[in-house]
């Protein structure tokens, strides 16, 4: 194997948690992963039939002479230096590194529903108004879930659909679009403005709303300085969660 083709490999315990969002960010690298978590090894054609295949859509994905180059000189890079592959250039080879623990877990879920995802959900209109659909992220759990029936209960015109951790979310929002995000400022991994940030890469303008326990002004003062478009502190009773959704809606009538 040629010594300057890929980078020197790491473990991937190692990675931080910024590092391991980053990688797994990406739909093609998570692909690339959990065939080889169930392959062990694939070419460089195998992983780029595979992509193709998992788009639906080749008009979506570029064109394979493009793709095979994006996995050779990007993806397959990226993947070693964290860790988890290892690469033969010339034989053009890829091989999975042992995958296990919450990286492998949280991989397995996210291509599944990469796997699932069918379309592109459109708006939709309910009694003459526009459904406002809402991404909640929170990891205590079972809470999201009880916040999102609750708000859907009493709010015809809200869809919620939760996740338990940023890294979940990053895959929500591959597959729909959301009009507003509420997420959870404390985090074990990657707190809520950080997760902001991410977001704010690729969409500078949907409402984000920190919904969270943790009440400062120090926190309130780092939501705003952030770009938040809004700040909940949470209660112990469903009146906070009528309060966020009067916010949800005011953000997204402003937006």
């Amino acid at each position: 194997m040629g010594t300057n083709s890929t980078p020197r490999r790491r473990d991937h315990a190692d990675l931080s948690s910024d590092e391991l969002f980053h990688v797994l960010a990406n739909a093609n690298r998570r692909t690339v992963l959990f065939h080889l978590r169930q392959h062990r090894a694939a070419t460089v054609d195998e992983l780029t039939d595979v992509i193709t295949e998992i788009s639906g859509d080749e008009s979506q994905v570029p064109n394979r002479e493009q793709l095979r180059a994006s996995l050779h000189h990007s993806q397959f890079p990226t993947l070693v230096n964290a860790g988890l592959i290892t690469y033969d250039p010339e034989q053009q080879i890829a091989e999975s590194t042992d995958v296990h623990g919450q990286i492998g877990e949280w991989l397995d879920l996210a291509v599944r529903h990469q796997l699932q995802l069918e379309s592109v959900r459109e708006t939709q209109q309910l009694d003459g108004r526009t459904e406002i659909h809402v991404l909640l992220v929170d990891d205590e759990p079972g809470l999201p879930e009880a916040i999102g029936a609750y708000i859907e209960r009493e709010n015809d015109d809200m869809t919620v659909t939760t996740a338990t951790s940023p890294l979940e979310a990053v895959t929500r929002l591959e597959e729909a679009p959301f009009d507003c995000i509420v997420s959870d400022y404390q985090m074990p991994a990657i707190s809520g403005l950080d997760f902001l940030k991410a977001v704010r890469e690729e969409d500078a303008t949907v409402p984000f709303i920190v919904f969270t326990a943790k009440g400062s002004e120090t926190v309130a003062s780092q939501a705003i300085e952030t770009g938040v478009t809004d700040y909940v502190q949470k209660g112990p009773d469903t009146e906070r969660y009528d309060e966020l959704a009067a916010r949800i809606r005011k953000a997204v009538a402003d937006d």
